[in-house]
């Protein structure tokens, strides 16, 4: 009923201009009264009729010669009309000034903490990181960023000065002893080496070859190593097996004893190093500087880089496939933690809203253009009948309400003048 208040006025007005000046003329009614009544009806025929005609040339076309092409005025005017919304917007109701008091009113961080802390967005949130990390792994083993990370630290490790901390940090472990379980390890694992049998395999060839380059040095040596051998007065098998065995209780002997005069030569040997590398010693610093360039050798023609990613990229997308593994059970139980923290810390939310609106407002004013651009986008992607459509549709209903005010204004006008007239 709404929508048709304006047309049902004028049906009325209309209705009853034809009525009573029907009655009028035909002598039922003669009443000087009546002619006032009718005088109202026909000012409000008038009213309402002008204001339908200015309500429908604001979203319509409307047939009338000279008069026509003021009418349609929405459509004929988008752009004047798109502009002004445009304005409107971004200089009034969405101008900078106005969102950043409106910022002001609103505590960002602890809205965003109790956004965050409710389970449902918590869960999105780990999920998004989960997308995140998980694409940013999908790429590790591209072989541009491989080949990236290699010239980063190829130039890293060229420019750094690895000397010096190195001799600091061998001179400081040395003097604390904190290297006494390095070289237990190692002579543990040395000590295994010696009973390899390939190891014995190794001195027994050795052994042989010696034994032979003697022989050639002489008859008589080859003859009495020759006897030696037949009478098993030298037996080399026995020999490496002697040989190995007192090397192994030379290993376990200097792995209990700290003070053992092969690990004290070791320390001294090894501390001397670490002072000529602290002092910057030329040979021992070029020793370093050669060391490097090995390992840079070494890491480029292995392709150590591109394992290490591809080894690495395998093994976050298992870690990232449920909440589960460690990796996101370390990662939630960190998010939780962080937002508890949070969440006491008062100081930090200021600091959160302080950054918050000041990016805010910068983005502002440097991209404050696009809103109105935005506007702007999405009414010139109307045609003309859809705008007028999406105006009407929003508007029409209060527009019925002048219809019909303008039939009972020009009622209540017609009515005054005929009295006037009257009197």
């Amino acid at each position: 009923m709404k929508n048709n208040l304006g047309s049902i006025s004028l049906l009325v007005a209309f209705g009853g201009l034809v009525l009573f000046e029907a009655l009028l003329r035909l002598d039922i009614l003669t009443h000087q009264g009546w002619k006032i009544v009718t005088a109202g009806f026909e000012a409000a025929t008038i009213g309402g009729f002008a204001d339908w005609f200015a309500v429908s040339a604001l979203f319509h076309e409307i047939p009338i010669p000279f008069v026509r092409k003021h009418t349609n005025i929405i459509a004929k005017n988008r752009e004047k009309l798109t502009e002004g919304i445009v304005d409107l917007v971004t200089n009034k109701w969405l101008s900078p000034d106005v969102i950043a008091e409106k910022l002001n009113e609103v505590d960002l961080a602890k809205t965003i903490l109790d956004f965050i802390q409710q389970p449902k967005h918590q869960q999105n949130a780990i999920g998004l990181i989960q997308n995140i990390v998980l694409k940013l792994a999908n790429e590790l083993d591209n072989p541009k960023f491989a080949d990236a990370l290699q010239k980063i630290l190829r130039e890293q490790i060229v420019s750094i000065d690895l000397a010096s901390p190195l001799g600091t940090w061998l001179e400081k472990s040395i003097k604390n002893g904190d290297h006494h379980q390095i070289w237990e390890l190692i002579i543990e694992e040395s000590s295994k080496s010696i009973t390899n049998p390939d190891t014995k395999k190794l001195l027994l060839s050795k052994l042989k070859d010696a034994a032979d380059e003697y022989s050639d040095k002489g008859f008589f040596k080859k003859t009495a190593l020759f006897l030696a051998e037949k009478s098993g007065g030298i037996d080399l098998n026995l020999i490496a097996d002697e040989l190995l065995e007192k090397a192994k209780e030379l290993m376990m002997e200097a792995k209990a004893d700290a003070n053992h005069p092969i690990r004290t030569k070791f320390d001294e040997y090894i501390l001397g190093f670490a002072e000529q590398l602290t002092s910057g010693d030329e040979k021992s610093t070029t020793l370093i500087q050669n060391l490097k360039e090995r390992v840079m050798q070494h890491v480029e023609e292995e392709k150590v880089i591109h394992t290490l990613l591809s080894r690495s990229k395998e093994t976050l997308a298992a870690q990232l496939e449920n909440n589960e593994t460690p990796l996101m059970q370390f990662l939630i139980s960190n998010l939780n933690r962080m937002l508890a923290d949070l969440q006491q810390d008062l100081d930090a939310q200021q600091k959160i809203n302080i950054w918050i609106r000041e990016t805010i407002s910068e983005m502002l004013v440097k991209f404050h253009s696009e809103i109105g651009n935005m506007v702007r986008s999405s009414m010139m992607k109307l045609n003309n009948k859809e705008l007028v459509e999406q105006i009407e549709d929003k508007v029409g209903n209060d527009l019925q309400y002048i219809r019909l005010n303008g039939a009972v204004v020009g009622g209540l006008v017609g009515i005054v003048l005929a009295l006037l007239k009257l009197l």
